[in-house]
């Protein structure tokens, strides 16, 4: 019989030497034809068994005589010489399955994703808080590091949390490895099906590799996430999210996919980048050194957005408004302590689950503009987590969908409480350059447009510089020159 002291697990874990040797006093030896192994008794879960190949006894962890923070648990795994079982993987989820994966070494990290790929799918579906993966991360050594990027990078480049210069690593990674993976599936499997989706998922990761090679005449372009299942999701920077003082996340509406709008999508934030870049010199913005503000402007496509077929119902928002906040509290626990200046500016569907994730998540950011948007629950803007007020509303002639308020509340109403974002055409009272109007429900990103001039200039924090309103924005540039 096993001792209430002395749990005692027949599940084993491959550990460094300095490991057992940590914990060498804790061992108990039992005699056992299996290879050693270590098999470990921490909250009574069990260990992914390594064969070393030596015929040595089996040792068991006296849990009496050891911390779990001693050693290495990778969670409800396998007995030896069996297979892990779905319930009991499923008993280790989140935070706790994330520790325990940034602790087994590289080889043994390889073959358990490889034995069991859903691991990282589920994940990513249901992920730890960003801080607790910002706290994780930052807890890894240098080799255990190495070894997520090895074995994980889909799950190391798609975890808000992590520092955004590892996700782009990541993410680069298993973009290229992915694509010859497809390309070998494509080429060796017999089934019709599985050869058609992985095309699909090639053209839609060649659109994505596309799209970050538009750099030459523009900012960096890096790969913040990316998700072939599906309609596909990506995420591609301009400029770079460590470093950024102004940051703007640019959230698409309905008929928005990876593989057919990435490019414009992120041409459009790439006109919204360069015309903040603009205001930041005409504004002499600086950073914390004194240098030139930098910003940086985020093509999100973090969600599945809808077709004719489901555009009527808010399914699709509540995923939208979940992976917005998810994206932005991840920035925000990175940059903690240097949190940089957050705008987003949301589109048709993509303001409905934005609204959604402002008045539902405890979050706050420091500007909201919506545009084209058909209205959400939120009642005015008093009841979104947006600084100072800073909430703009933008509605272009032949535009249908604003004033239908087909989710709710009309966020143009003056009854919202929300300040009108200028589309109108005119001449820019500071610059004195013509401002084109935008018309359509698609023309609110239009380069020389009055709404994309004023989406920069709010972006990059000021806001009392918006064309259009009962002070004239020219009295205030110059009144603050002075």
């Amino acid at each position: 019989m096993r001792g209430t002291t002395e749990l005692l697990v027949d599940i084993a874990v491959v550990t460094t030497t300095s490991a057992l040797n940590s914990v060498a006093e804790a061992f108990v030896v039992h005699e056992n034809d299996h290879s050693l192994v270590a098999a470990l008794s921490v909250d009574g879960v069990s260990i992914l068994p390594v064969d070393t190949g030596a015929a040595q006894p089996l040792l068991y962890l006296n849990a009496a005589a050891a911390s779990p923070a001693d050693v290495p648990i990778l969670g409800s795994m396998m007995r030896v010489g069996q297979q892990i079982t779905s319930s009991e993987l499923s008993s280790l989820t989140g935070a706790r399955l994330l520790r325990q994966l940034g602790l087994l070494p590289a080889a043994n990290l390889s073959t358990f994703l490889a034995a069991h790929p859903s691991v990282v799918s589920e994940l990513l579906a249901t992920p730890p808080a960003a801080r607790e993966v910002s706290s994780w991360w930052s807890g890894l050594t240098a080799d255990s590091r190495q070894s997520m990027h090895e074995s994980a990078s889909q799950l190391v480049g798609n975890l808000d949390g992590v520092p955004v210069g590892e996700r782009y690593l990541a993410n680069q990674r298993w973009l290229d490895e992915s694509i010859s993976q497809l390309e070998s599936t494509v080429e060796s499997s017999p089934g019709r099906t599985v050869v058609a989706e992985s095309r699909r998922q090639i053209n839609m990761l060649e659109q994505v590799t596309e799209t970050l090679r538009k750099a030459s005449d523009g900012p960096i372009r890096s790969l913040l996430s990316v998700d072939p299942e599906g309609q596909g999701r990506a995420a591609v920077v301009l400029g770079d999210l460590a470093s950024a003082d102004y940051v703007t996340y640019l959230v698409p509406g309905m008929f928005f996919t990876v593989e057919g709008q990435i490019s414009d999508w992120t041409d459009d934030a790439a006109r919204i980048y360069a015309e903040q870049v603009e205001w930041v010199q005409r504004a002499g913005l600086t950073d914390a050194n004194g240098g030139a503000a930098a910003v940086a402007v985020v093509s999100w496509m973090g969600y599945e957005t809808p077709n004719l077929t489901n555009i009527g119902t808010l399914d699709l928002a509540y995923e939208g408004r979940d992976a917005i906040a998810a994206v932005v509290q991840g920035l925000q626990a990175e940059r903690a302590g240097d949190e940089p200046h957050i705008t987003i500016v949301a589109h048709s569907y993509g303001s409905t689950a934005a609204l959604m994730a402002l008045t539902e998540y405890n979050f706050e950011v420091d500007a909201l503009i919506v545009v084209g948007s058909p209205g959400s629950a939120a009642q005015s803007a008093d009841d979104l987590h947006v600084a100072d007020g800073n909430v703009f509303v933008g509605e272009a002639a032949w535009d249908p969908v604003p004033n239908s308020a087909f989710f709710g509340s009309d966020p143009g109403s003056a009854e919202y409480g929300a300040h009108r974002l200028d589309v109108d055409a005119g001449i820019d009272p500071i610059t004195s350059g013509k401002l084109s109007q935008s018309i359509g429900h698609n023309g609110y990103f239009t380069e020389g447009s009055a709404s994309l001039r004023n989406i920069a200039v709010i972006g990059v924090g000021q806001s009392d510089l918006v064309t259009g309103t009962t002070e004239p924005a020219e009295v205030k540039f110059l009144a603050r020159e002075r």
